[in-house]
């Protein structure tokens, strides 16, 4: 890697006359500049990079040597402009074993003054043989490395002076675009000397080497090799993963032809030793809340103690990292919620590149500080939540995070996977491959607060993280890490979770026979269990306008692909613990029938927020008819617990059955309620209600008018039976009717054989649609359904003197599966006349209703005299009445057609 600078430090280097040469923290190359240009490069197979030891995790004197292509005078074949050399993955040099020499020392040393720099500074020796401009022969050098003060923006500096001549100064970084091993640069190298050998060592102890010794231009190439100064800390160390053959690399750029780059690998080398490593992180995972079921920080600690032993072996880097959090540690959708959630792309994270992050502010989830040896001060910076590669979570790569540090130019980048159990939102998180540098601590602090990315099990106690750690060197360990939630979601001592949900329900005009949004909300707090299934009871007469609708078919209602003719409102559910909540709504659609029910409805709703898309939230209800009041009962499926893996934690549901015109409020204006269930997941139930009642229901008008006719030809005479038919019409928007009773005249009686208990069918019978003597048929028809309802008449006995008279209403068409019953009470006054009382009528609108009743062996009703008598005629006179469902009572006297 190339090391970019400033005009200022070319200009500064310039100045002082920096010569070629290419060095390797650890593992230093050196090479200065020729004349010729005809073969510029290095010498095949002088490029070596050797340590003292291969022994894993050891402290070696590191060397690297070669010898530049010359031409038959003797001299450097070309001019070297830049050299860089990347070191094998692992082998590091520690600068902060030794003190820091100030750059501006190096530049004063000379073959009078010597040595300027404190012999504590120095790191290594460098062996070279040059030809300087105008001397025929090669002239032989040993010089001290030196630990250089870096600049700002790199991790490390070395450098050396050749006597009286010239300086050289090596820039150290770290390659983020592969896999962070380590490279040293020179740029616009010097075009004074010129340099036929290079042999350069970096020692693993400097305190052993940095005793005194000349440097002279005549001496003979050696070693310092006395003890020296400074404190006795190891500065080389070897790589840790074994088996592994690894290779330097070095690549050389002429002034001649600057953009080519000639590349050079030396033999490679296997460590061996691994076995006597020891590797013994600990971990610590700590919330900070202790609130059960809350939002919470976590703070996350992963310490790898280093062995700074000189004489013993260092502690292996860390490859690969899997934690996995106590179950109940669950992603929390409440971090989407209100902050604007957004995930960080590969491109703008700038994974394997040095240049700093462009995520969104808004996808920071947190902070990191990692401590290394290698630096005197750590590696910060942020946490970002990555942009999802997939919507499915059991991939690990729709739940990403990246950590990136940087200092001193140095920037380091990983990505985290995070896969949760599908079934319990247990969190494991992988990152693999990390760089093979060493670190003392790595702490990760994830933000907190309402939108914490992060939320607290739900019950109180103790929870364990446990993990699995695995060295380049192979060493696996397992470290555990405790924490205790001590207090429910209020902050008050533990206590089980209990299930009281709240519930409200209601039409916004509850005006009587208008049509009104219908809205039912219920909730809970943390401090309760997780919702199960929902089954709600409206109040009778508060109905809906089916005819308005296409029902949507089963097959596209499970899909959630319904069309919007069939959409009746709109459900919004908010999801997440803790005090801010995602909210996420979609349509509410009226089905086809559903387990039994009339009809159904299905409620989707997306499940999208911030930078997740966890697909569609489909939850199914069916909606039951009683055949009795025509009251709707509503039973949902389960509710969602989990998507992909992620605990949903409803907080609110509010369902708004919002289609204009389509909610009938009641006309009865009697006290009511919205009553129901809610079940939890644990299996507790709640019984919920909300008081409902209707308003202005005086105000309806009430103006039924009813029709009834006898006779036909042959069944006019006395003793006879004949047919009865009886129809009724109601204005639109009027109230509804709730009894109905018919006094027929003294003209027609009933028919005993037949309207009797004996004959009639037993409930039993009539329930399973199985009685034997049918006797009329009737019709109604509603603006509720788009078809009529139509039915049966039976007699049904159930306990009285006389029998029942029931008329069984089937749906047709999209309401098919209606099914209502009207029950008449058949009395015989003491005037012997026959009176049939429905006081049950559903508080529904009915546009028309029509009985008719058979002649023949079957009739209920009998002939009591000539109907085609003037007197008959005249006296075929029923008594009406009517009571509707707000109180209003009509009473009439009906002319019976004849």
């Amino acid at each position: 890697m190339v090391v970019n600078r400033s005009s200022a430090r070319s200009a500064l280097r310039s100045a002082q006359g920096w010569i070629a040469a290419t060095v390797a923290l650890a593992a230093g190359t050196l090479a200065f500049t020729g004349v010729a240009q005809a073969e510029f490069g290095i010498q095949p197979g002088s490029f070596q990079a050797d340590v003292s030891t291969l022994q894993a995790g050891a402290h070696p004197d590191a060397t690297t040597s070669f010898n530049f292509n010359l031409t038959p005078g003797g001299a450097p074949d070309g001019s070297v402009r830049d050299v860089n050399v990347d070191l094998p993955p692992g082998l590091v040099g520690n600068p902060t074993a030794a003190a820091e020499c100030d750059s501006g020392l190096i530049t004063q040393a000379s073959v009078v003054n010597g040595v300027s720099c404190p012999r504590n500074t120095m790191v290594g020796v460098a062996n070279l043989t040059l030809v300087l401009a105008g001397i025929p022969f090669p002239i032989p050098v040993t010089t001290p490395v030196f630990n250089l003060k870096p600049y700002a923006d790199e991790p490390a500096a070395f450098g050396f002076n050749v006597g009286q001549f010239a300086t050289v100064r090596l820039d150290a970084g770290v390659a983020t675009d592969s896999d962070y091993h380590l490279k040293v640069s020179i740029e616009h190298v010097h075009q004074a000397l010129a340099l036929v050998s290079s042999r350069l060592t970096l020692w693993g102890v400097p305190a052993d080497h940095n005793g005194a010794g000349p440097n002279s231009l005549s001496a003979p190439p050696y070693s310092y090799g006395g003890p020296g100064d400074g404190e006795r800390l190891p500065f080389m160390t070897n790589a840790f993963e074994c088996g592994r053959p690894d290779s330097a690399e070095l690549a050389v750029r002429s002034y001649a032809d600057p953009s080519t780059w000639l590349s050079y690998t030396s033999d490679p080398r296997t460590l061996t030793g691994c076995d006597r490593l020891q590797f013994e992180p600990t971990l610590d995972v700590q919330p900070v809340s202790q609130r059960a079921g809350e939002p919470s920080g976590y703070a996350v600690d992963l310490a790898i103690p280093q062995n700074d032993n000189p004489d013993g072996l260092a502690t292996p880097s860390l490859r690969d990292a899997t934690v996995v959090m106590p179950q109940g540690v669950t992603v929390s959708p409440s971090a989407t919620s209100g902050n604007g959630l957004q995930g960080c792309t590969d491109e703008q994270v700038g994974l394997h590149s040095n240049a700093d992050p462009a995520c969104p502010q808004a996808s920071q989830i947190g902070t990191v500080r990692i401590d290394t040896p290698l630096m005197s001060k750590p590696l910060t910076g942020n946490i970002f939540l990555g942009q999802p590669k997939s919507n499915d979570s059991q991939t690990g790569q729709m739940l990403r995070i990246f950590l990136v540090a940087a200092n001193a130019g140095v920037t380091i980048k990983l990505e985290g996977n995070i896969t949760p159990d599908p079934r319990i939102g247990q969190l494991t998180a992988v990152f693999a491959n990390n760089p093979e540098l060493p670190f003392n601590e790595l702490r990760l602090q994830f933000q907190g607060g309402p939108r914490a990315p992060l939320t607290n099990p739900q019950q109180c106690g103790t929870y364990t993280t446990t993990s699995t750690l695995t060295a380049w060197s192979g060493n696996v360990a397992n470290p555990q890490s405790s924490f205790n939630i001590t207090q429910d979601a209020n902050g008050s001592a533990c206590q089980p979770l209990g299930f009281s949900p709240s519930f409200q329900a209601g039409t916004v005009n509850p005006a009587g026979g208008k049509s009104s949004t219908f809205a039912l909300t219920f909730g809970r707090d943390d401090t309760q269990q997780d919702f199960g299934d929902v089954s709600v009871n409206l109040p009778e007469g508060l109905t809906g306008v089916i005819a308005q609708t296409t029902p949507c078919a089963d097959a596209n209602a499970a899909l959630g692909a319904c069309d919007a003719s069939a959409r009746i409102g709109t459900a919004t559910v908010g999801s997440g613990a803790g005090t801010n909540p995602v909210y996420l709504s979609g349509p509410v659609y009226l089905t086809e029938g559903y387990k039994g029910g009339a009809f159904g409805l299905s409620i989707v709703v997306p499940a999208k927020a911030g930078p997740f898309d966890l697909g569609t939230v489909i939850v199914r209800a069916a909606v039951f008819v009683d055949n009795s009041t025509t009251a709707l009962r509503i039973v949902s499926d389960s509710l969602p617990a989990i998507l992909q893996g992620i605990p949903l934690r409803l907080r609110t549901v509010n369902v708004a059955i919002d289609r204009p015109g389509f909610m009938l409020n009641p006309t009865d204006c009697s006290a009511a309620q919205v009553a129901g269930s809610i079940s939890s997941v644990a299996g507790a139930i709640a019984n919920v209600a909300a008081r409902f009642r209707a308003a202005s229901c005086a105000a309806l008008r009430f103006g039924p008018k009813m029709t009834l006719r006898a006779g036909s030809r042959g069944h006019t005479k006395h003793g006879v039976t004949t047919p009865l038919t009886v129809g009724l019409t109601m204005p639109a928007g009027q109230a509804n009717n709730r009894v109905i009773s018919v006094n027929l005249p003294k003209t027609l009686n009933a028919e005993l054989n037949v309207v009797s208990v004996r004959n009639s069918c037993s409930p039993t019978q009539y329930q399973a649609d199985q009685c034997p003597l049918q006797v009329g048929t009737a019709t109604a028809v509603t603006p509720l359904l788009r078809d009529p309802l139509v039915g049966r008449v039976f007699l049904v006995r159930t306990g009285g003197r006389l029998p029942d008279m029931l008329v069984r209403l089937r749906g047709q068409g999209d309401g098919r599966l209606i099914d209502i019953d009207l029950d008449g009470k058949i009395a015989i006054p003491k005037d012997l006349t026959l009176r049939t009382t429905f006081d049950t009528v559903p508080d529904v609108p009915i546009t028309s209703f029509k009985l008719n009743l058979v002649s023949g062996r079957n009739a209920p009703v009998g002939v009591a005299s000539n109907l085609c008598t003037v007197r008959a005629r005249k006296g075929s006179v029923a008594k009406l009445s009517f009571t509707a469902q707000n109180g209003t009572k009509v009473t009439r006297n009906q002319k019976v057609t004849i």
